[in-house]
């Protein structure tokens, strides 16, 4: 079994993967000795972990104690990278999209990740990431908006979502609820109107907020970050 971490902006995934079967571990916000702790119940050897960060020192020396590697822009991978800049990519949404295309490959891919920041990605039916775009998450839009002006208040995303708003509450609260749902609509529209048999994949812990009207058939996998890194570890063993 090997061991597959997904660190993100403000929470950890782990979990084990025995060629078959992804089994999570640990979900949270990350603190070393719950992550340790949990690591420590599984007789997992080696693996790979992806972060959007610098990890501590600490946390790293730790990993590679493990017999873990990191995912990077130079790690191969089964799908063709066609990013400018692929030292700059981010590693967990490169995972992503490998992960959606071991999921389906042969098919023109949409993958969202809807976390602190949104992402979204595009990989073709020939197997080749082609590039993606970044926006502000939801949390991010609530608090942008009630540090960058003299007003208007803190919101949060629980309470009603009218189409508009009949108070600031609710005006902000749609604003941004409503806002990001035709965003994510949005570009499934686009892409599916260029590619008709597009597939979506709904990742990150704000996914599940959306209920997405589109055409284009939708997964929601949460471990897709997870998958990647598992397809990646199996495409490098059965390289060597």
């Amino acid at each position: 079994m090997t061991l597959l971490l997904d660190f993100g902006n403000t929470r950890v995934k782990a979990a084990v993967w025995d060629g078959t079967t992804l089994e999570t571990v640990f979900s949270g916000r990350y603190t070393p000795d719950g992550l340790k702790d949990a690591v420590r119940m599984t007789d997992a050897e080696g693996g790979m972990w992806c972060a959007v960060h610098p990890l501590e020192k600490e946390t790293e020396r730790w990993l590679l104690s493990k017999g873990l590697s990191p995912l990077r822009w130079d790690t191969p991978v089964p799908i063709r990278n066609s990013y400018s800049t692929p030292q700059t990519l981010g590693m967990d949404r490169l995972a992503a999209a490998v992960g959606a295309w071991s999921m389906k490959p042969g098919h023109d891919l949409l993958i969202v990740d809807a976390g602190t920041a949104i992402t979204y990605d595009f990989v073709s039916a020939d197997g080749v990431y082609r590039g993606g775009n970044i926006a502000p998450g939801v949390d991010m839009r609530f608090r942008s908006l009630h540090e960058h002006t003299g007003a208007l208040p803190m919101v949060d995303r629980n309470g009603d979502i009218p189409i508009f708003g009949n108070d600031t509450f609710t005006a902000i609260r749609s604003g941004v609820m409503v806002g990001v749902r035709h965003e994510l609509e949005g570009y499934i529209e686009e892409l599916g109107s260029l590619y008709p048999s597009l597939l979506v994949f709904l990742t990150g812990g704000d996914a599940e907020s959306f209920d997405i009207k589109a055409k284009s058939t939708t997964f929601a996998v949460p471990d897709l970050v997870l998958r990647g890194l598992a397809r990646i570890v199996d495409f490098n063993e059965k390289e060597i």
